[in-house]
């Protein structure tokens, strides 16, 4: 499948806004979340858990809401496959239910989720919980394309996660200098599809695997010109760009200075640089 046709069925939402899954055997309830909610986000909905991850892996929505006791698929046993899958492990996952117990809570936080609601439902705390998700999210992302220091794996939270975006960047970084770096090279090298690939970094970064591979580039050009003082031509091929003024080009884009800007307004803002 292409990248574009990827892209659309992750997205499947021409405004851009947030995807949230909501999984809920309770209609009423469920229209209620739906109802809440869609004022501000895209929803999709599950009435039970089987249903749910099905449509996790297959939208792949930025959060998801899950009542507990369900049909077929309980929202903890949800919760314990939708962070066990390699696509869709960094969801923010979201609890609701009946129980307040502190053992039911050690359950979901065990197996995964990252928040738990007691019922009856606060709708504030619902909706500034997951306003709050998504700013940060959106935060971690503008700091890993603004900040040439960070690295993709401050972008997810689970060990193995972080693993992956380690292996990843070391993969490019190991090979930065091929301007023929492309994705089936990446594919090979960590034994994975495109598809899989592009959905993972897609939902994870906002970038394509091209954009990925032009901010780690670009990343990689900031430490040379901070590091040593050498010609454009000689960064864009350290790099893997075949020429200074693609280089210039891609870099004004990225960071909305060209890079001597860059670097000067760097060097004022930490002399050491």
């Amino acid at each position: 499948m292409p990248d574009s046709d990827l892209q659309e069925a992750i997205s499947n939402n021409i405004e851009g806004r947030h995807r949230i899954l909501i999984v809920e055997d309770n209609t009423e309830l469920r229209l209620f979340l739906r109802q809440l909610l869609e004022k501000q986000y895209t929803i999709y909905e599950a009435a039970d858990g089987e249903t749910g991850y099905y449509q996790s892996v297959e939208k792949l929505p930025d959060a998801i809401i899950s009542d507990v006791m369900m049909p077929k698929i309980n929202g903890i046993e949800l919760c314990k496959m939708v962070k066990e899958n390699f696509e869709t492990r960094h969801i923010p996952f979201i609890i609701l239910s009946a129980k307040d117990s502190l053992e039911s809570k050690v359950d979901s936080l065990g197996y995964g989720a990252d928040f738990y609601f007691s019922k009856p439902l606060s709708n504030e705390l619902l909706l500034l919980t997951i306003k709050n998700i998504f700013e940060q999210r959106e935060n971690l992302r503008t700091r890993f394309l603004n900040d040439y220091l960070t690295n993709a794996a401050m972008l997810v939270k689970s060990d193995v996660d972080k693993q992956f975006f380690e292996k990843l960047t070391g993969v490019i970084n190991d090979n930065i200098a091929n301007a023929d770096l492309d994705v089936d090279f990446i594919c090979d090298k960590l034994y994975m599809s495109r598809t899989t690939l592009y959905r993972k970094i897609k939902s994870v970064t906002d970038s394509s695997i091209g954009e990925f591979i032009r901010t780690l580039r670009l990343k990689k050009s900031v430490e040379i010109m901070t590091h040593e003082d050498i010609s454009m031509n000689e960064v864009a091929n350290r790099i893997g760009m075949q020429s200074s003024s693609n280089f210039s080009r891609a870099f004004k884009k990225e960071y909305g200075k060209s890079p001597l800007q860059y670097i000067r307004a760097l060097r004022e803002i930490s002399p050491g640089a």
